[in-house]
């Protein structure tokens, strides 16, 4: 098989697992209302939290990638960058709370709770073992 016709079947594999409502706008459009019904019409807000959490993690990390492998200095100047794009996050975690109707207090809250349980006596190694053994790339 020559280079154009590998990328042309695997053009043809992808079109092959993609939902139908990430390839037809109408199916997007029906998924998009139903969704934003059950949301109580705070699917664009969702939306937006979730985009901005993507791009200010990216920011941090970033941040952190230039100082761990590129040789930027960690300084009081790059721990507030540090600082700021953290403060974005948590910006975009609030609006994320606002859309789905839950005091981010509560979010917290189920997040120590989930940790509890997971790692009562506090983290261990051998639980990190015992889920990597349950997930299998």
């Amino acid at each position: 098989m020559d280079e154009k016709e590998y990328f042309a079947a695997y053009s043809r594999f992808v079109d092959s697992v993609t939902s139908e409502t990430a390839k037809n706008d109408t199916a997007f459009a029906e998924s998009f209302a139903a969704l934003s019904e059950k949301l109580n019409g705070n699917y664009a807000r969702l939306d937006h939290a979730v985009a901005g959490l993507c791009g200010e993690t990216g920011e941090v990390d970033d941040v952190w990638k230039k100082i761990k492998f590129m040789g930027m200095e960690y300084t009081d100047e790059t721990r507030e960058m540090l600082i700021k794009e953290l403060g974005d996050v948590c910006w975009y975690l609030v609006q994320a709370s606002l859309a789905l109707d839950i005091p981010f207090e509560e979010i917290i809250n189920r997040n120590i709770e989930k940790l509890k349980k997971r790692h009562p006596h506090g983290y261990s190694a051998a639980y990190l073992q015992q889920k990597k053994g349950r997930n299998r790339c």
